[in-house]
């Protein structure tokens, strides 16, 4: 039998042992090193992107709606966060530049009828009192200036209490009630303007009827303030296949290309000129797409510049086991 022996140096192992623990403490700092390092780098892809999200949200709630320079973000779900929010900056931009402008054309709309009611009423206190035809004359304009301002508050009053006024939908005649919105321009033969109608009998309508009968006078209004030279405004009411369709036609100036998107806007006002025999503040046809969108009723325009106009909307077939609800 054969022995092996084998020697080894115990300070030669003292040495590597030691080697092994400073090249340990190497790895550790390193690796610590490595986590800080990687941590800020997570921070600057993902919470700094979040933190200016945040920083932009609230600035848009301090009424600060300047636009900012967008920033390349390695995660797109924060980036889709960050464009969402860019275009709700925009909405409430113009919404704001909208409203302010508003407020500007009703302010100015307010003073006029305002002036006039107290000069009238001055003019009847102090010159036409005793005269009953100057009287009467002078007494008759306060009274159409009145009506403007009432018309006013009006729509104001209509579109912002829209939302929060409670349906009564039934099945009710719409036939019926578009030609009796429509007999109520027939004040304006006086002005030369003919009001057209051709109304299919017996057609049918799911909805609110008081609702539906105001985004028909809306509709027609509007036709009527823009109506061409010929003064003519068509309301037709026809079946069509699913439903019936009402188009209100009006032969005027049309509406230009960049501003079909945006008629149906709240606060938006057309810039084209046009005659205004119905006063109103240029908010009927947002109120008219509130209650149709609220009845999920399909709407809109079709136009071309010196043509005129055709707004449509398209009544569903009620169904026969509709009832009432409140």
């Amino acid at each position: 039998p054969c022995t092996l022996y084998f020697a080894f140096s115990l300070s030669t192992m003292a040495t590597n042992r030691a080697g092994l623990q400073w090249a340990s403490l190497v790895a550790a700092i390193c690796s610590v090193l490595l986590a800080f390092a990687g941590s800020g780098l997570i921070c600057m892809l993902i919470f700094r992107p979040v933190r200016e999200v945040i920083e932009r949200a609230e600035s848009l709630s301090r009424g600060d709606y300047s636009p900012r320079p967008p920033r390349r973000c390695f995660f797109s779900e924060i980036a889709d966060l960050s464009d969402a929010l860019e275009v709700a900056r925009e909405e409430v931009s113009k919404a704001d530049s909208m409203q302010k402008e508003l407020i500007a054309n009703v302010s100015h709309d307010f003073k006029t009828p305002l002036t006039m009611i107290k000069a009238y009423a001055s003019m009847i206190k102090e010159i036409s009192g005793n005269d009953k035809a100057k009287r009467e004359a002078h007494a008759q304009i306060i009274i159409d200036e009145a009506d403007r301002l009432s018309a006013l508050v009006t729509d104001l009053l209509d579109l912002s209490r829209l939302e929060a006024v409670e349906e009564r939908r039934e099945i009710f005649d719409l036939s019926e009630a578009v030609e009796e919105t429509s007999a109520r321009f027939s004040y304006l033969k006086e002005k030369g303007y003919t009001i057209e109608t051709e109304i299919a009998e017996g057609i049918k309508c799911f909805a609110d009827r008081a609702r539906i009968q105001q985004a028909v006078y809306n509709l027609i209004s509007n036709a009527v303030n823009y109506a061409g030279d010929d003064q003519r405004v068509r309301v037709k009411l026809f079946e069509k296949e699913g439903g019936a369709r009402l188009e209100v036609i009006d032969s005027g100036k049309g509406i230009p290309p960049e501003e079909v998107d945006h008629i149906w806007d709240r606060y938006y006002r057309s810039t084209g000129t046009h005659k205004r025999p119905v006063q109103g503040t240029g908010l009927g046809l947002s109120i008219v797409k509130s209650i149709l969108l609220a009845h999920e009723i399909p709407f809109g325009v079709v136009s071309e510049t010196g043509k005129g106009s055709c707004f449509w909307v398209e009544f569903p077939t009620p169904a026969e086991d509709k009832e009432e609800t409140v």
